[in-house]
């Protein structure tokens, strides 16, 4: 999978970006933060195309698929989501993937706390929550000796999306309990959170790219 092959569509250089492909191919430390401009839907090279996504939808809409570089389940990325792109050296020979959600979910989630979004939580294996409520999902790929980091933030984007694209998924973590998706997930602003895309988007920066730093 290159970066701008595409399971269903035409994937844009902005779509490429959101996958993580230009990071991942650069195979060095980097990290880019990034507001989505445009409908995709991701997903990890690990899963099932038809089991997670509703392809004909997509093709219906001309919403492109694209297969992201690290694992984790399918995510709808739109207009008010922000995500994020890290490229860091991995914590030693022996770095374990627990350990690594850890080091970068707790940067993301000071970053919110910065942006005056508090008592969020690390639910399951990697999700970032406002409690039983996921706001952000994010995944992992070890490789080389470097770890890339993806993050995706529902800010203020149309929850409606993910009924549209996405069947429920094929793994749950526990404390999802079976609840669709608009029981499931919400946004900061549907929380009440007033922060902007910018003011978040520069603490995200801010708090990742500590992980570059010698």
């Amino acid at each position: 999978m290159t970066a701008c092959d595409c399971l269903v569509g035409r994937a844009s250089a902005h779509a490429c970006e959101l996958a993580g492909w230009p990071l991942f191919a650069a195979a060095a430390p980097a990290l880019r933060v990034l507001p989505a401009r445009e409908t995709v839907v991701v997903l990890s090279r690990s899963r099932q195309p038809e089991r997670e996504v509703f392809l004909e939808r997509c093709a219906a809409d001309a919403v492109p698929v694209l297969v992201r570089p690290s694992g984790g389940g399918a995510v709808v990325l739109a207009p008010g989501a922000l995500t994020a792109s890290i490229v860091a050296p991995a914590l030693g020979a022996g770095a374990f993937p627990e350990r690594e959600f850890r080091r970068f979910c707790g940067r993301a989630a000071s970053a919110l706390a910065a942006c005056e979004v508090e008592g969020v939580e690390i639910r399951g294996v990697s999700d970032l929550c406002l409690g039983e409520r996921k706001i952000a999902g994010t995944a992992l790929r070890l490789f080389r000796g470097l770890v890339l980091f993806q993050i995706s933030l529902l800010v203020a984007m149309d929850l409606a999306l993910l009924d549209r694209y996405l069947p429920m998924p094929s793994r749950q973590p526990d404390y999802r309990r079976g609840r669709g998706h608009r029981q499931f997930v919400t946004s900061l602003r549907a929380a009440g959170y007033a922060a902007s895309m910018e003011d978040l988007s520069a603490a995200l920066e801010l708090a990742l790219a500590a992980e570059l730093l010698p």
